[in-house]
């Protein structure tokens, strides 16, 4: 005999009650969305996160606390119905040892010189952290053109476009100005036997597609980490940028002038590993390096009173700004990911690589 098998709906409703018309999600028909289950309530009930905001959703469904569904808007009008498609890709831990991976060498990493698409080359380069003079487009560049985005403006183009006799040439924009959409181009349209000469291009897809997971699921926490370019010389190699934004389900972090938290991660040519960590409110900022000994603290200490004259000169005031001499495991080159999983109360993960 066959047991334990529950049949119900896949659809759920968030109902519309007059009191709490403002509560709602803002949500559009056919829409896609991503929800996290945070409790069951009685009488069939589910408290859901959506965007940042806490609903309460009628539903039959046999759902987890801790799980994240994905879900398709069906209708909003007088209450906003949604449709369960299925639950939210899994961040695995051989995606996870793959990002650790991807910056465990201290050499350019991966050997963009493999990757046989020229456009993508001359967008690394446009990204990259460059040295000589600062760059105010540097993290608007880095957002726009890394990949991260790259399905959220195809859907966008798609849905606000239909089928308008333009579409083409504003799909073929987007290729050229991001650099997964130009690798998956690439890959899309290569012979078999071209597509050797492409592996690095695409294990190099598949790598930002594990940081699209990845910030997909730290999200909520308001957190992202982003890969970033570094041109020396004449190679690439690839550092890292923790961005914490505060926690989206707290009040208190939906207010305009909240404090932001910025971590930079990269291996200088004669510094070493270097950390940064910086605390910003409005225009006023306090942090810290964390370097590899007490030579390179000195060093980078005799620095910062030049380094606090140009902040100032961009009209911010920073505060204490001090050197450490870390211990090993803040500047591993896997610290920024343990970060944002070690924060998750879902899952704990060992990486060895």
């Amino acid at each position: 005999m066959i047991t334990g098998i529950h049949v119900s709906s896949s659809q759920m409703v968030i109902h519309n009650e007059d009191d709490k018309k403002h509560t709602l999600p803002d949500l559009k028909k056919n829409q896609m969305i991503s929800a996290k289950v945070l409790k069951l309530l009685p009488r069939g009930n589910a408290q859901l996160l959506i965007n940042g905001q806490k609903v309460v959703a009628k539903t039959a469904l046999l759902m987890k606390p801790g799980e994240q569904v994905q879900l398709k808007v069906l209708s909003q009008k007088d209450d906003i119905i949604l449709k369960l498609i299925g639950p939210v890709q899994k961040m695995t831990t051989r995606q996870i040892s793959s990002l650790v991976g991807f910056f465990s060498n201290n050499e350019s990493i991966p050997d963009t010189t493999g990757i046989k698409i020229k456009n993508v080359k001359e967008l690394l380069y446009d990204m990259a952290l460059k040295s000589d003079e600062p760059d105010k487009t540097f993290l608007p560049k880095l957002i726009e053109k890394s990949g991260m985005l790259w399905e959220k403006k195809v859907a966008q183009l798609l849905l606000g476009n239909d089928l308008s006799p333009g579409i083409k040439d504003k799909l073929d924009m987007l290729l050229k100005q991001d650099i997964k959409g130009n690798i998956l181009k690439e890959l899309s349209g290569a012979n078999p036997g071209k597509f050797e000469a492409l592996k690095t291009a695409a294990a190099f897809s598949e790598t930002l597609e594990n940081f699209q997971v990845l910030n997909h699921h730290s999200s909520d926490s308001g957190r992202f980490l982003l890969p970033f370019p570094i041109f020396n010389e004449s190679a690439f190699s690839f550092g890292q940028l923790l961005i914490d934004t505060g926690d989206k389900t707290k009040k208190d972090n939906k207010d305009a002038d909240k404090l932001i938290q910025l971590s930079f991660l990269l291996d200088m040519s004669r510094l070493g590993p270097l950390r940064a960590d910086f605390s910003i409110l409005k225009k006023k900022m306090t942090g810290r390096f964390l370097l590899k000994d007490e030579d390179t603290c000195k060093y980078v200490e005799s620095m910062i009173p030049e380094l606090k004259t140009r902040l100032a000169g961009i009209d911010y005031q920073a505060h204490q700004i001090t050197c450490i001499n870390a211990e090993k495991n803040d500047i591993h080159h896997s610290s920024l990911i343990e970060t944002l999983i070690k924060d998750r109360d879902d899952q704990v993960l060992n990486i060895v690589i």
